[in-house]
């Protein structure tokens, strides 16, 4: 075993409450560990723990044992346990000070191997097949690229293990078949790994154990749980039809946003990211807009929302429209939630059965928490429902142009947040850069953007997406209420 923790307890300086409470876990080389704990169970602080940033940084307490290689994590100097671990963040951008890939991996070997840097670097290179990205900025690369890079630079160290923090976030499925052949290649390598991830239906083959983080402590899961769970037959009981707005009246057809032809580019580019787009959205309509990274999703809704304009082609509103960023935290500007509705309603001359609304909007949605509290210290999930409260609370006939929702959940809270957005009668343009999503939506019209084209698709219902949903919140990987 390369590392092994036991009867671990963990807690941060002036709380009295245990966050681990006796977690017990033993990885071997070229094993995979894959952790599938709700939000909010503890995994960040799991992973502070085994890598001694918990005590050393956050100033901690812990009880228990952790062993690197047979020696215990206090024995470790700081040099020493960066050659035993490595920590790939969630925001791989967070690893990297030059500009140019090969020249912050060719810096940061020299500085750890010295002269046999060059020849270092050459052997990770070709193992993970990065020849063709060492001339291009960091800012060019897909996600799926960026975690690539990112593992090439941990393994820089020759670590016995390597740590990945959500290392599908953000990623379309170009980019999660990428991160799928990054982790077989480490494994060959006979790299121990430990995986933190919501979305892990991808990369489950992989593991050679699975466990959730639940009470403190790691429970397993039969892979087997997961990987055939029982079917859902009847997908009414998922997808709800109450309508929380308006009077039900099915019969208004309204053209509320309608895009002509559009053509878009950024300036200083030859490159179309939108060609000849063409779009209605009428009264209640739930538009999905599927595609890769880079496609284009954000830009067709920045320029529905007003942000950007069309090169050619043409916008027509009859409804006011909002964007809802794909960090959702950016959508807020107020200290509390009671100050979100009042400011909003304000500025549209309306008074307090504006804010009255919004707020039976956000219970009805299961946002049980205090007026007071800030927006900011929602969970993800909590924070879209709040954030879709907030935009509908002055009127009915707003679009909401929602950027990739259903990221940074669990799949448990993806199937919840579909139901809701069924819920909610206001029209919505949602983006998603995943297939499995598709399944969660059967009511919507579905959309590809690719290549800068916009083409309605037809998606057959996955129920075994479903049923994984399902069987995770019965399993308890679900996140704040």
């Amino acid at each position: 075993m390369v590392l092994v923790a036991r009867d671990l307890w963990f807690r941060y300086p002036g709380s009295s409450s245990w966050i681990l409470r006796g977690v017990n876990l033993d990885v071997s080389p070229g094993r995979v560990v894959l952790i599938v704990g709700s939000s909010g169970s503890g995994k960040t602080t799991l992973l502070r723990a085994l890598t001694g940033v918990g005590i050393w940084v956050y100033g901690g307490e812990m009880r228990g044992e952790v062993y690197l290689a047979g020696r215990r994590l206090e024995e470790l100097s700081l040099g020493e346990l960066r050659k035993h671990i490595q920590v790939v963040n969630q925001n791989p951008y967070t690893h990297f000070i030059e500009y140019v890939v090969g020249e912050d991996l060719r810096s940061s070997a020299s500085a750890i191997h010295g002269k046999l840097g060059e020849k270092v670097l050459r052997k990770i290179v070709v193992a993970l097949k990065l020849e063709d990205l060492l001339n291009k900025r960091f800012f060019e690369l897909s996600g799926g690229q960026l975690r690539r890079v990112a593992i090439a630079k941990a393994l820089l160290w020759d670590p016995k293990v390597i740590i990945m923090d959500e290392p599908l976030m953000w990623l379309d499925d170009e980019g999660v078949e990428e991160v799928k052949e990054i982790l077989s290649i480490a494994r060959s390598l006979g790299k121990a790994l430990i995986v933190f991830e919501h979305r892990f239906i991808g990369i489950l083959h992989l593991a050679s154990k699975v466990f959730t983080l639940k009470n403190g402590t790691l429970v397993p899961i039969d892979h087997e749980e997961l990987r055939h769970p029982r079917v859902v037959r009847d997908l009414n009981q998922y997808i709800l039809h109450e309508e929380i707005h308006g009077d039900g009246n099915s019969s208004r057809e309204s053209e509320l946003l309608v895009v002509k032809h559009a053509w878009f580019s950024y300036e200083k580019s030859s490159e179309w990211v939108l060609r000849d787009v063409s779009l209605v959205v009428k009264d209640s309509d739930m538009v999905v807009i599927y595609g890769p990274n880079g496609s284009g999703k954000s830009t067709l809704l920045k320029i529905l929302s007003g942000y950007l304009s069309p090169k050619k082609g043409e916008i027509l509103k009859r409804s006011r429209t909002i964007y809802l960023p794909q960090n959702i935290y950016l959508f807020f500007t107020e200290e509390s939630l009671e100050k979100e509705f009042r400011e909003v309603c304000s500025s549209l001359g309306k008074g307090e059965e504006c804010v009255e609304r919004g707020v039976k909007t956000l219970r009805s949605l299961g946002v049980n928490v205090d007026l007071k509290e800030s927006p900011f210290n929602l969970s993800w999930g909590q924070a879209i429902r709040a954030s879709i409260s907030i935009a509908t609370c002055g009127e009915n006939d707003v679009v909401l142009l929602m950027d990739e929702p259903f990221t940074g959940l669990t799949y448990a809270e993806r199937l919840f947040l579909a139901q809701v957005l069924r819920k909610v009668k206001a029209p919505k343009i949602v983006t998603v850069s995943n297939k499995e999503t598709l399944s969660l939506v059967p009511q919507a019209r579905i959309y590809e953007l690719r290549s800068g084209y916009l083409r309605e698709i037809k998606v057959s219902v996955d129920l075994d997406i479903i049923a994984l949903a399902e069987r995770c919140r019965q399993l308890g990987l679900y996140g704040a209420p």
